[in-house]
């Protein structure tokens, strides 16, 4: 795998709000659709949401997500990856990816201490200044890239104000969405980021994002295409702009329970 520069530079910069590790005692508790937003029409358009990616609290049931993140390179080149395991209830989480010179790194750490974690570039194990500075990489990856996948999850978060914001329809009138802006208090990586959810009124599901980097910045869309069952919850596969595939999600898993060895150091997979 190979990794473009400026793609990940754009793309882990699109970070926005930290996350909330749910715990196990969490799943026996009321879920993300019982949440009540300020605004009535965000709680009804969430509710509806809900219902159609993660009936029978299948949000909360899914305590593993696996996924590997890809984005189609600008010149035609084969797509950078990486691959993603998360312990949702435990905070766990395991990435691997491209190095700048054609080789591949695995961190693994806990999302609520990164920097105790461990990682290795093609089998050997970083240490000091080296470790630290990857296993950052890392951690913002695991925010970056989960984000692209589960933000319709992610309303409720601590800190995550929603509004609503009304509706909009295409063209002919054919397709019509309700639109609810979300903008973060002072958490996570890029608290300043702004997102705008477009959800179909007809199918309940998230069908656009709008990105601004700031409040008063020009929004950069992202259509979220092809949305599968992956165990519990439903997820979209393909964010398309301007009509082209430029992220996308080769492999997605969602479980209730972690697979064995699934945040087992390399050598146990026989890494050198």
């Amino acid at each position: 795998m190979r990794r473009n520069g400026a793609w990940m530079a754009v793309l882990v910069a699109l970070t926005a709000c930290g996350e909330a590790t749910p715990t196990p005692e969490a799943t026996e508790e009321p879920g993300i659709r019982d949440h009540q937003f300020e605004d009535a029409d965000v709680t009804r358009i969430h509710r509806r949401m809900i219902d159609e990616m993660a009936p029978d609290n299948g949000w909360e049931r899914s305590r593993y997500l696996e996924f590997d993140w890809a984005v189609n390179r600008a010149d035609g080149g084969e797509p950078t990856i990486r691959a993603h395991r998360w312990d949702r209830w435990e905070g766990e989480a395991r990435v691997e990816a491209p190095t700048q010179d054609g080789g591949s790194y695995i961190a693994i750490f806990n999302t609520s201490d990164p920097q105790a974690g461990r990682v290795w570039v093609d089998g050997n194990e970083l240490e000091g200044e080296e470790a630290a500075t990857r296993l950052q990489s890392a951690y913002s990856a695991h925010i970056n890239d989960s984000y692209w996948l589960i933000m319709p999850y992610k309303w409720t978060d601590p800190g995550v104000t929603a509004r609503y914001l009304g509706e909009e329809t295409d063209g002919e009138n054919q397709v019509r969405w309700e639109r609810v802006e979300l903008s973060f208090d002072d958490v996570g990586l890029t608290p300043q980021n702004v997102y705008r959810a477009w959800v179909n009124s007809e199918t309940g599901l998230m069908e656009r994002w709008e990105h601004l980097r700031t409040a008063d910045a020009n929004p950069s869309p992202s259509d979220w295409t092809d949305w599968v069952r992956a165990g519990p919850i439903s997820l979209a596969l393909n964010r398309r702009s301007d009509g082209q595939v430029r992220i996308f999600f080769s492999h997605v898993l969602a479980a209730e329970s972690v697979p064995d060895d699934a945040f087992a150091p390399p050598a146990a997979d026989g890494a050198d």
